[in-house]
């Protein structure tokens, strides 16, 4: 019988050792002591968590040796075509589509066409399906890789700003179609001396179709001189500038004001000199505005070089709006180039 009692109280002592005490502070601040069980070491049956951290990399894509065309080497399929004067359908001589792989996020720069689809008014209505398969088919057939056909996760979508609207933003620049709500086809495209990359999105009522063709970025920026000013008045009767203004408005931006710092100092060295400071803008927008909006702003640097010293005399203004474009209105390059004021002798 003793031998029984001493073994429960051995049995008894051994449970509690395996016993820690645990303080929790309750909702009114009481302190509760509480016991848990130790749980002794032994070999874990879990698998260890691990992520998947491979970036994307060309040279894991197979070169592909098809024909594939000339540039943005895809195409509506037939009975459907690029609906241009849909917002959805831009064209840039340098940007960028910015790719998702499955598992993480990659830029693709270089010249960029983006292209709203729709059916051909003498077609029936949209067909969601032929554009899908006649997209994928086409794709598979030049050797396009199918990179990814999900959505971006939202811890990724999160990156690209806290509100709705700074999300939207960076969708509407780097992408086609609606990416923070559903997913987008993507696709590269490596042969010899091309790399490419294609963003597909369809629903029930349109396709997008977004093509970058990777380029090294080159500067364009130059200073602008009082003597390259001059340099081109004497040589072609006219100095192009591009000036920025507030969107909409003949406010000159902070960043232009070393241009009218050169064009004063222009001036002042060579004071015979009269100029016809003349506005010019792209076409968006209503005509009629477009041209108050230009008269505006070449009569807002008039101002300013006044304001400098230049005598009121030498100069002239005028606005033609959107009656004398240089490049196409159909581009933003084009838009860009055509939004200007130059300077010319008189």
């Amino acid at each position: 019988m003793k031998k029984i009692i001493f073994t429960s109280l051995a049995l008894s002592l051994l449970f509690l050792s395996c016993k820690e005490d645990t303080k929790i502070i309750t909702n009114d601040n009481k302190t509760v002591n509480t016991s848990t069980t130790k749980i002794t070491d032994s070999p874990s049956t879990e698998k260890p968590t691990t992520t998947n951290d491979t970036k994307f990399s060309w040279d894991n894509i197979t070169t592909s040796t098809e024909d594939i065309g000339d540039y943005p080497y895809i195409a509506p399929p037939k009975t459907m075509k690029t609906n241009k004067s849909n917002s959805g359908t831009q064209s840039y001589e340098f940007h960028k589509l910015q790719m998702f792989d499955g598992t993480t996020l990659f830029d693709l720069e270089g010249r960029v066409d983006k292209m709203s689809i729709q059916m051909d008014p003498n077609s029936k209505q949209w067909n969601q399906y032929l554009f899908d398969k006649s997209i994928e088919e086409y794709l598979k057939s030049i050797g396009a890789v199918l990179v990814s056909d999900k959505k971006i996760p939202n811890e990724l979508i999160k990156t690209w700003g806290t509100s709705p609207n700074e999300q939207y933003a960076h969708m509407n620049k780097f992408y086609v179609g609606d990416v923070v709500n559903d997913k987008v086809r993507m696709y590269v495209l490596k042969t010899v001396d091309k790399k490419i990359g294609f963003q597909i999105y369809s629903d029930t009522s349109t396709g997008n179709i977004g093509v970058v063709e990777l380029e090294n970025f080159k500067q364009t920026i130059e200073k602008v001189t009082a003597k390259d000013i001059l340099n081109d008045i004497e040589t072609k009767g006219f100095a192009s500038l591009h000036i920025n203004f507030d969107t909409g408005k003949s406010r000159i931006k902070t960043e232009s004001f070393e241009i009218i710092d050169e064009i004063t100092k222009m001036m002042k060295d060579n004071k015979d000199l009269k100029i016809s400071i003349e506005g010019h803008t792209d076409d968006v927008g209503d005509e009629k505005s477009n041209l108050k909006l230009s008269e505006n702003r070449a009569k807002s640097v008039q101002i300013s070089l006044i304001d400098e010293g230049i005598d009121a005399n030498r100069l002239k203004s005028k606005g033609f709006g959107q009656t004398k474009p240089i490049e196409d209105n159909t581009t933003e390059q084009g838009r860009t180039k055509n939004r200007r004021v130059e300077l010319r002798k008189i």
